[in-house]
């Protein structure tokens, strides 16, 4: 008969699994704080931020992308030379990676700073220098030169600035002419370098978007204030 007054002592009982989580991990308030602190060290999906709802940002991310292929393709018709290789492309290169670098934080952060809004501007840069480039770019020249130096034969034929549409759009349709009216418009840019075509577009796409951007706060900023204007008038009563 059991004395209810005196239980029996019970068991000491093995805990099922080691307290120390058998080395493997850490447990406590301490081992939750460093997973965290680690999710939140890392950036989310590439260049994504559903809370930055600035589309602008993204564009500019995208003309640094452009300026960054740009600078690993050729500058002219020997497809050895790339641009990084170059003083020029390296220079661009630098431009684009800030470009892609500090607006990826500026997604990530969801705002702007100094440091993005100053290589934005010195894109300005490859867009002055590739419009230049535009500019004096003779294609028969450039042909002339690159079949004395080897790179095309002789009987290499490029499109001028005044046949080159014509030529893109015989080059589009089925017909005898269409495989030489291709061959033609591409030596006429790989003539000129390819990559200079992505440096200056990318430069050229964020410059539209940070104008565009002044000129769109500016207008906001005079409709606030009209609005405001109207709001502190006092109505007249009737």
């Amino acid at each position: 008969m059991t004395d209810a007054g005196n239980p029996p002592e019970l068991a000491t009982l093995e805990p099922l699994e080691p307290l120390d989580g058998g080395g493997a991990a850490a447990s406590g308030p301490a081992a939750g704080d460093s997973s965290l602190q680690a999710l939140r060290s890392s950036l989310p999906a590439p260049a994504f931020n559903p809370f930055c709802r600035d589309k602008t940002f993204y564009r500019f991310l995208f003309a640094g992308v452009l300026m960054l292929l740009g600078c690993l393709m050729p500058f002219g018709v020997d497809y050895q030379q790339l641009g990084y290789k170059t003083m020029s492309g390296a220079c661009y290169l630098v431009i684009a990676v800030a470009m892609v670098w500090t607006w990826w934080g500026a997604i990530h952060n969801n705002r702007s700073t100094t440091a993005s809004l100053k290589w934005l501007l010195a894109s300005a840069i490859p867009l002055v220098a590739g419009i230049l480039g535009l500019v004096a770019y003779d294609p028969e020249a450039a042909l002339a030169t690159a079949q004395q130096a080897g790179f095309l034969p002789s009987t290499a034929a490029v499109s001028t600035w005044k046949t080159l549409f014509a030529d893109m759009f015989a080059a589009g349709r089925p017909s005898a002419e269409a495989a030489q009216a291709a061959a033609k418009v591409e030596n006429f840019w790989r003539l000129h370098g390819v990559g200079k075509i992505f440096v200056l577009v990318g430069a050229l796409v964020a410059e539209l978007g940070f104008f565009g951007g002044v000129l769109g706060g500016a207008k906001k900023n005079k409709q606030d204030k009209k609005a405001m204007q109207m709001a502190a008038t006092p109505r007249k009563r009737r």
